[in-house]
């Protein structure tokens, strides 16, 4: 691997050419519909007074326009105030700023967002109280779906290269209509480095150490080359490291040193783009280890991944664009192969997709598409015997599906109505209506949006009940936001969330089986706020979020009870019920930043020590600082100096479901780390 990574650094240097292309913009000339095409790199190469310009043709504030291009919950680019979804945008400048070392360091500022412990090394998400780990919450990387196919589940912890990330576009909300059926819950949207973004080459690397451990090494390499109609760009990736180094008991009373491998991990990710005017492909090797707990000696779970897709933008006029996609996928998720325990499925996709926009007038939009998947799944398993519900090595499904979407800007507001159906040729139908009102004013805005959304049962959940169905969701959010001038905003939305039919998973300790039913329904109610400041010297954003999930959630694995006997009616199993984050910068120089990050955490509730009873962890306080020094010693030498958990707060990720015949014990955090991050561009 070392041999290879370094062979692809002499080939790219080899014919670098440090000369940027540069396109030219019409400022005067330029339309609304082309202001919101372009990128964030493309508007951070225009001067002050070009941005001043764009920014009042839309009538918003110079901090929205370089936050403006949201089309992750609409296909269609709408500012972040009127844009039909409760969104968050992250750049590459707030990532690069903050010290992030991983997505869970991004996603814990945003409110509603927590993270619980799975099983076998495996942190998953949960989304305003609701345990969205599988097949709830859409994970895409450059346009590719990251959730594996057999559980359909997403793993984080140091495993997406946060250092090739230009923007994330998170969706707070539902996105079945557009996305299908792992969007039931959110959409988290990750957009790595253009060509034009990197122009050149970026090597990185972080080092990080606890008091008696070193915590973490990686190493990457960024090269994005334009010439003429022909863009390339290359990202790879290497890191491994320990999790924690504080001891892990289970339910059982084993005790496991974690620093004796058992919460290693390994990374290893490259993304090769090539663009050829409006032809383009996309491949992507990722290859995620996490160590596992339970077993005599520190196991591999293996994340086994690659994609690929072929897309071609043809603009028929000025009014009318054809996308046509295709994806294709091959995955060997949970990929385990010990004497204890042996699971060795592949899984493939194969998609087509013909995406449609036409924009009759900037007033009006319609957009809609069809999209045809071939699902394939293998056993790969030396024994005979070890089957497919069907009794065969492999299975196979397809899933067609139509969506469209219909958006009308008036003088008032704006009106959104779409839908998606999908049929699947196992488990049947479903529907996804959508509608929503949206308008930006001067200084206020509100959101007011109805949404159905569905969770398409995984490999597994049939493969483990032939008789399994699609859980539904209905979902109503209301977002009132204010601008108290061109740097400070606040912003409230309220949400109902009604999940019916969910899919549960259940172990039968008796039978020693695992399956998965649909049991009554689960869901939450609850608020989320923010308050932003944005100035040139300092900016800060301050969240807070509230769930509850009273009158809400019938699913005994998701209810909290402590003490025993008690059911608290109000919680959900291993997620807050309040979580208050505070992040900013200051500028202490030109060349220098320093950024504080704080998340309090109320108390979670969950099986947590041996005693096979729930019990509390106390609320929590997390606290980072990183200082950024830039051009250090020499231009576009970049110094970063992070400690993360500066406060040693005792913290661990508890498993938001199951029973004491099924849970596993909190699963511990990182204790305090120093980093340091270096990052140079040729």
């Amino acid at each position: 691997m070392k041999r290879y990574i370094l062979s692809i650094l002499i080939i790219i240097i080899s014919f670098y050419d440090i000369k940027a292309q540069v396109d030219s913009i019409d400022i005067n000339t330029i339309s609304r519909s082309e202001i919101s095409n372009l990128s964030y790199t493309d508007l951070l190469a225009l001067p002050l007074e070009d941005l001043m310009v764009l920014a009042n043709k839309l009538g918003i504030s110079i901090d929205e326009l370089l936050n403006m291009s949201m089309t992750t919950s609409s296909k269609t680019s709408f500012t972040p105030r009127e844009t039909p979804g409760i969104v968050s945008v992250v750049t590459s400048e707030d990532i690069k700023v903050s010290g992030s070392r991983d997505l869970i360091d991004i996603l814990q500022t945003i409110p509603g967002f927590n993270f619980g412990y799975d099983v076998d090394g495996v942190i998953g998400i949960s989304s305003r109280g609701n345990w969205g780990h599988e097949g709830k919450v859409l994970i895409l990387v450059d346009g590719q779906e990251f959730n594996e196919g057999m559980y359909t589940t997403m793993q984080f912890g140091n495993h997406v290269p946060v250092d090739q990330i230009e923007k994330i576009e998170i969706i707070r909300g539902p996105g079945s209509s557009l996305y299908g059926g792992y969007a039931e819950l959110g959409v988290i949207n990750i957009t790595t480095k253009s060509a034009k973004a990197i122009n050149g080459v970026e090597i990185y690397g972080t080092g990080g150490t606890y008091s008696d451990k070193i915590s973490r090494t990686s190493a990457g390499l960024n090269y994005g080359k334009k010439m003429n109609d022909f863009e390339i760009d290359f990202k790879s990736f290497y890191a491994n490291g320990t999790r924690s180094n504080i001891d892990f008991t289970d339910l059982y009373g084993d005790t496991y040193d974690m620093t004796d491998g058992y919460s290693d991990y390994q990374t290893v990710n490259m993304n090769l783009g090539l663009k050829f005017k409006d032809l383009s492909t996309r491949f992507i090797f990722d290859d995620y280890i996490p160590n596992a707990t339970g077993y005599d000696i520190p196991e591999r779970n293996r994340f086994h991944n690659l994609y690929s897709e072929l897309k071609y933008n043809i603009k028929a006029s000025d009014k009318f664009q054809i996308t046509p996609t295709v994806n294709y996928k091959n995955q060997m998720p949970w990929w385990y192969s010990t004497e204890d325990w042996y699971y060795k499925k592949s899984y493939s996709q194969l998609k087509a997709e013909v995406d449609l926009v036409y924009q009759p007038t900037e007033k009006i939009d319609v957009i809609g598409g069809i999209v045809y998947k071939y699902d394939y799944a293998e056993d790969k398993d030396p024994d005979p015997e070890v089957t497919f519900y069907n009794g065969k090595k492999d299975v196979s499904f397809n899933t067609l599906s139509f969506y469209v979407q219909a958006n009308l800007k008036t003088k008032f507001t704006n009106f959104f109505v779409g839908t998606r159906f999908d049929n699947h040729s196992e488990v049947g139908s479903s529907f996804s209506p959508r509608i929503g009102i949206t308008k930006a004013y001067d200084k206020f805005h509100y959101k007011l949006l109805y949404s159905n959304a569905f969770r398409t049962p995984s490999f597994e959940n049939i493969n483990l009940n032939e008789d399994i169905e699609p859980e539904t969701t209905n979902v109503i959010e209301l977002e009132l936001g204010y601008k108290l001038n061109d740097n400070m905003f606040i912003t409230s939305n309220l949400f109902n969330i009604v999940i019916n039919d969910p899919i549960i998973y259940v172990w039968d300790i008796d039978a020693d089986e695992e399956y998965y039913f649909n049991q009554d329904k689960t869901g939450s109610r609850g608020l989320e706020f923010e308050y932003m400041v944005k100035y040139y010297k300092w900016s800060m954003n301050l969240g807070y979020s509230y769930y509850t999930a009273k009158d809400m959630n019938n699913v005994v694995p998701y209810q909290v009870e402590y003490p025993i006997g008690i059911t608290k009616e109000n919680l959900m199993k291993g997620s807050p019920q309040h979580k208050i984050t505070l992040k900013g910068s200051y500028n202490l120089t030109e060349n220098i930043s320093f950024a504080p990050f704080l998340v309090y955490m109320s108390e979670t509730y969950g099986f947590i020590t041996s005693d096979l009873e729930q019990s509390k962890q106390d609320p929590v306080l997390l606290a980072n600082a990183f200082l950024l020094f830039r051009n250090i010693g020499i231009k576009n030498l970049d110094l970063g100096i992070g400690i993360y958990n500066l406060l040693g707060s005792d913290y661990g990720y508890i498993q938001p479901y199951g029973d004491y015949e099924l849970a596993e014990a909190m699963y511990p955090s990182s204790p305090r780390e120093f980093t340091l991050k270096l990052n140079y561009k040729f």
